[in-house]
């Protein structure tokens, strides 16, 4: 009964047993885990006391788990995990994450909590300070997220003391000022009793100080409490005193992770013998909005500082967005000299250091705790990537292991709309980045002419040194037989690329090699056999999809193509936003229109054609 499951879902089954054998890796500590789609879309983010008992949750059967549970389970290919320090921790992170990527199954989650921000107005001729609990205009100064709200807003009152703003929502022009004016609450700019200039001057102090300097406008609060206490002002020294403290209380920055606003990026880097892995947390206006871990394989047994200084410099390159500092748990080998290539790259100074104390040891500790969990999770997949690859290696008789493992296929329909897929497994792991499509330039029903175009733009392209197509594989899978594989060898030969080819048959299972007519027929037990097998399914899946994808498109357009008014380029923005005609016969003529490049001619015109007149 085992083998006709695999038989019939074989991808599903072996993802979810592979995703069900890593629980046993995941740390039982606090922390955050992340479900992805086979897309790499997350769509779930979690929270929990232990980590590996709640996602254990998950794995059960079908029957215990709620509908719409049980669809998310099916639907998550991969999943990540941050640890954490405490569970309050985890919970801040959850909802930070869960606004970053907005998953699709935290709908009906329960303990998500927003938090107050402080907003000023900035684009405004006479901005306003506000407490607000999203940030949605895009245009304005959030400050925050703050965990105290009842502390914020007696800071952002305490604020309209010192910075008397306007506090009404919308700003009309009036004879006589409004009460806030009287008590000190507002500059009152509606009626003119303050210049733009003035106000602006008002709103860039405020500015600084919402920014960090805080201590300046304390101490002034405090000479003024002071000075009312030796007045025998009891009232007003009191009315100070709770002014201080709401200001003190603003200062702290009780943010949901961290207590300043920090714009950092932390690395923390583990090495071993052969490779080492860097990971990163970014974190934006104080909250951590992103992880990240890279491994690196050294090449000629480098040091960490060099291995460290190697990768701040690829990371920092590939990122839009650069921190104002990079906290690191090793300094990297020329650190002034990276320094100063930062600074050029950004266009601001960016400072590498190792904090020994303070909330930014505690950033890094944080990025320590889960770069290990991943380096201890690793370890264990490695020894068991290693026997698979071994496997391959002992089947096919390789020098080495093959750590980088192309997959063909071909898919077309009736000999139209052929593709191929190029799938790649690095050290037994499908590594999706480096997968690649072909469009197959010749209509026809030929799958061997249609591999040998694939294959020969693909090592075109890396021979030529394009980066997309590098490295070469250590092993060229092809889905076929002996056929196939003939073909293949033959090519790699006229082109002079030396890489170990085989191919797989999906009937008998078998292995088949360039000139050995007699198929090499291994234990269905055998882990290298399943490892290209899931090479192989895979393939397939990507293929068919590419085919489907190219089908749906061509279908879609030449329906349009009968519609006056409706070129190329009309066509093309009309499948983007609608993505089927089922879909554009129920949109109304201003949906249409809505669309960009259509105009009301011709949204008219398509209207018609979907609903013509009875």
């Amino acid at each position: 009964m085992s083998e006709a499951v695999n038989s019939s879902k074989p991808e599903e089954l072996s993802n979810y047993e592979a995703l069900k054998s890593r629980l046993a890796s995941v740390p039982a500590q606090p922390g955050v885990y992340v479900y992805k789609d086979k897309d790499g879309r997350v769509i779930y983010v979690g929270k929990a006391k232990n980590l590996r008992n709640r996602m254990r949750s998950y794995f059960v059967p079908e029957d215990r788990l709620l509908p719409k549970v049980r669809l998310m389970v099916s639907r998550m290919a991969e999943f990540d995990y941050i640890v954490t320090s405490s569970e309050v921790e985890a919970l801040i992170l959850e909802n930070n994450l869960i606004k970053e990527y907005h998953p699709r199954y935290n709908i009906l989650m329960r303990d998500d909590k927003s938090f107050p921000y402080l907003k000023l107005s900035i684009t405004e001729d006479f901005p306003r300070i506000a407490v607000v609990r999203e940030r949605k205009d895009g245009k304005s100064k959030y400050f925050g997220p703050y965990v105290d709200a009842g502390g914020l807003k007696e800071a952002a009152a305490a604020l309209r003391d010192v910075f008397p703003l306007r506090s009404c929502r919308t700003l009309h022009q009036n004879r006589r000022p409004c009460l806030n004016y009287y008590i000190n609450k507002c500059s009152s700019p509606c009626t003119g009793r303050i210049s733009a200039e003035d106000y602006r001057q008002m709103v860039d102090s405020l500015l600084t100080f919402l920014e960090g300097d805080y201590q300046s406008l304390i101490d002034s609060k405090q000479r003024e409490m002071a000075e009312a206490a030796a007045a025998y002002e009891y009232e007003k020294a009191a009315r100070l005193r709770d002014q201080v403290e709401g200001l003190r209380s603003l200062a702290t920055r009780q943010f949901i992770v961290f207590e300043q606003r920090y714009n950092l990026d932390a690395v923390a880097l583990v090495s071993g013998d052969k490779e080492s892995l860097a990971f990163a947390l970014r974190i934006r206006e104080g909250k951590v909005v992103a992880q990240e871990s890279f491994w690196l394989k050294k090449a000629m047994d480098e040091d960490e500082a060099a291995i460290m200084e190697f990768f701040l410099r690829q990371y920092c390159a590939s990122q839009d967005e650069q921190p104002q500092e990079i906290l690191v748990n090793l300094v990297p080998e020329g650190k002034s000299l990276l320094e100063s290539w930062l600074k050029e790259q950004a266009g601001h100074s960016i400072r590498i250091h190792r904090p020994s104390r303070g909330d930014r040891k505690k950033v890094l500790e944080l990025a320590e705790r889960s770069a290990r969990a991943v380096w201890e999770e690793r370890t264990r997949e490695n020894l068991e990537s290693r026997k698979a690859l071994s496997a391959v290696a002992e089947a096919l008789n390789l020098e080495a292991l093959p750590e980088r493992i192309e997959c063909f296929d071909v898919s077309h329909l009736a000999g139209r709309d052929t593709v191929a897929s190029m799938v790649v497994f690095t050290n037994a792991r499908a590594d999706n980045k480096a997968y690649r499509r072909f469009k197959i330039t010749q209509e026809q029903n030929d799958d061997f002419a249609s591999l040998q175009e694939a294959i020969r733009r693909r090592f075109t392209e890396g021979m030529k040194g394009n980066p997309a197509f590098l490295p070469l594989p250590d092993l060229l899978l092809i889905d076929g037989g002996y056929g196939q594989i003939n073909l293949v060898a033959r090519q790699l030969e006229e082109m002079g690329v030396e890489v170990a080819a085989a191919g797989i048959a999906k009937k008998q299972e078998a292995l088949f090699r360039a000139g050995q007519p007699v198929p090499l027929v291994l234990d269905r037990r055998n882990e290298g056999l399943k490892l290209l097998q899931r090479l192989r399914d895979e393939a397939h899946r990507c293929a068919i999809e590419y085919n489907r994808l190219r089908r749906t498109k061509r279908g879609l357009s030449s329906e349009l193509d009968s519609i006056s008014g409706i070129g190329p380029k009309r066509k093309q923005q009309l499948i983007t936003q609608f993505g089927s005609v089922k879909k554009m016969k129920t949109a109304s003529l201003e949906e249409l229109q809505a669309t960009p490049g259509m105009n009301r001619t011709s949204a008219q015109k398509l209207f018609d054609f979907f609903h013509p007149a009875e």
